[in-house]
């Protein structure tokens, strides 16, 4: 199995379980966390086989976005646990916006 073709099946396999877990946000950034990882690890080699050059400040540039993204997201969480006591999306209202 070509190394291009393992990184795709993982961001997919993520992508899907990204869209079963809707109950729990943990579970969601894991996913999201999960699809920034294969795409880290995607995108560079995709490049490295295309003879393009630069690729380690592209992988740079996308590990420092993953790294905002779960302390964002790692903040929601902890924002929704002390306001609501749970994690759970069904407990959150978009009517209280």
């Amino acid at each position: 199995m070509n190394i291009l073709s393992m990184f795709q099946v993982s961001y997919f396999l993520t992508l899907v379980a990204f869209i079963i877990q809707r109950t729990h946000l943990l579970m969601a950034l894991l996913c999201l966390e999960g699809m920034m990882l294969s795409l880290v690890l995607l995108i560079p080699s995709f490049l490295y086989m295309t003879s393009m050059i630069n690729i380690s400040a592209i992988a740079l540039i996308m590990l420092t976005l993953g790294a905002c993204e779960a302390s964002i997201g790692l903040s929601i969480m902890v924002n929704m646990s002390r306001s609501y006591g749970s994690d759970l999306f069904k407990s959150v209202s978009s009517n209280k916006c």
